[in-house]
């Protein structure tokens, strides 16, 4: 799960870099390119977190199961 967290946040990145102009501005053709951007990496960025929280809950659950009340 954490090369795919990995693997979104370098799709957003370079979806951005993507857009720049030569002066280092953020250029979109239309609003709806605009909007449709914005939510897909916004999705992209929210679901990589949470990759990440779910992976390090089940390595902190691994390491101290008496933190958590479970058992191995």
């Amino acid at each position: 799960l954490i090369p795919i967290a990995i693997w979104l946040h370098i799709w957003v990145r370079k979806r951005k870099d993507s857009r720049r102009n030569k002066s280092g501005e953020v250029e979109f053709g239309s609003l709806s390119s605009t909007l449709i951007s914005t939510i897909g990496e916004g999705v992209a960025i929210i679901t990589s977190l949470i990759l990440l929280i779910m992976v390090v809950g089940s390595i902190l659950k691994y390491f101290f199961p008496h933190i958590f009340g479970t058992q191995l």
